[in-house]
């Protein structure tokens, strides 16, 4: 910088450099050890309490081994199944003590106690894939070994989801920092799915038999036969739980969209969650289509702010298959909205002359009203072929792909 002294490369800092190589090394040295270590515990099938301390001790140092993630489940599978010894030293206080009797008054002393120190280990495992996401946010192996520890943790009792719900509230924690870590959202859906299948599965109506299912979704569930008939009040009650929880995702969703249009995982979310929430509300023709519009608008709010952004493409294009997917009822009226969608990105593409998104969009809506629009069919036809026509300069990369819609050997 200008007016600042050059320090001059002394000995001192030399010496510095060197200090600072020895400490990298010996480092290095130590970390070398530990991991020879935990491969000989490995190979020599190892499951005690000293291996496991062991794993968590290099996970500290690298939690991207997932060969030390996967060893360290087997360890606590094994140790799992152990009887509980009552010599060894706790280093936490056994908060469940006041819920059990004593071993001599009941013969399920035994088994609590072991789910205690299960719990015990499973929290321990908990907090330490909590710190190791804090520096490693999108390291796949950590998030696995967290959602095994929940899918294994002992329920409680008296709230058999509470360690689902505190994750919950932890992942969106972890959404806020990153409202975009696709593991983030992948954690979260399958808390959702889990909690969803718990409302199932407390329910317990004859009607419901075999719905339950480890690999269910929410979705899934919101549109099995058995609960969409919803035959009995039971049912009902269930059918009004799933929605109840799907409105509470989609609300979710909507507040990480205002937040930042920039949010393919939100967008994706609404795709999956609206047709079924609306389908379990009974909506008629006319009400969905009113939903639909809802969604335009703040669709166009996005593609107003963010024209490159691809997300709010997809969704406005997932928004406009949902409305012509079907037979129209009413084919001026589809025709009406969707030359009004041709108007409002008309004037963006005015604003924003080389956007491609907005050309594949208006050349996907003029396809579209070639087929539905026949007295305007040569109109909308010419000017689907400009707009490809100069998306085969606009993006290059891709314009074959547009020369193949030009000759109709692809279609949108």
């Amino acid at each position: 910088m200008h007016g600042v002294k050059r320090t001059p490369k002394t000995a001192t800092t030399a010496e510095a450099r060197a200090a600072r190589a020895a400490k990298d090394a010996a480092k290095l040295r130590a970390y070398l050890d530990i991991e020879r270590t935990f491969f000989e515990h490995r190979q020599q099938a190892r499951n005690d309490a000293t291996a496991l301390a062991h794993t968590t001790t290099l996970l500290t140092l690298n939690p991207e081994l997932y060969t030390v993630w996967n060893y360290r489940r087997d360890i606590l599978l094994h140790t799992f199944t152990q009887p509980v010894d009552d010599d060894a030293p706790s280093e936490k206080p056994d908060v469940f003590a006041a819920l059990r009797t004593d071993a001599a008054q009941s013969s399920t002393s035994a088994d609590e106690a072991r789910l205690v120190r299960n719990r015990q280990l499973l929290d321990d495992d908990l907090s330490l894939t909590e710190h190791a996401l804090r520096a490693h946010p999108k390291v796949y192996w950590i998030w696995n070994h967290r959602m095994w520890c929940l899918r294994h943790y002992p329920a409680l009792s008296a709230d058999p989801q509470w360690a689902w719900r505190r994750e919950l509230r932890l992942v969106e924690k972890m959404l806020e920092l990153d409202a975009r870590n696709f593991h983030g959202w992948n954690c979260r859906r399958a808390i959702i799915d889990h909690l969803a299948l718990g409302v199932v599965s407390s329910a317990h109506p004859p009607a419901l038999a075999g719905v339950e299912s480890s690999h269910a979704s929410l979705t899934a569930l919101l549109t099995h036969p058995a609960i969409v008939a919803a035959e009995t009040d039971a049912v009902r009650d269930v059918e009004k739980e799933l929605v109840r929880l799907a409105e509470a995702e989609l609300a979710y969703a909507l507040r990480q969209i205002e937040r930042n249009f920039s949010n393919f995982s939100a967008w994706h979310l609404r795709s999956q969650l609206l047709p079924c929430v609306w389908a379990a509300q009974r909506l008629t023709p006319e009400q969905e289509e009113a939903r639909l519009d809802k969604e335009l608008e703040l669709v166009q709010q996005a593609m107003y702010t963010d024209p490159a952004d691809q997300s709010v493409w997809f969704y406005h294009r997932w928004l406009v298959d949902r409305l012509t997917t079907s037979p129209p009822e009413d084919t001026a009226g589809l025709c009406a909205k969707l030359a009004n969608e041709v108007r409002s990105i008309d004037e963006l593409h005015e604003l924003e002359p080389d956007s491609k998104w907005c050309a594949i969009s208006l050349a996907h809506l003029h396809t579209l009203l070639v087929q539905l629009d026949p007295t305007r069919a040569d109109e909308h036809r010419t000017s689907a072929k400009q707009l490809l026509e100069r998306l085969v300069e606009l993006d290059p990369d891709r314009a074959q792909r547009y020369r193949d819609l030009l000759a109709g050997r692809a279609r949108f």
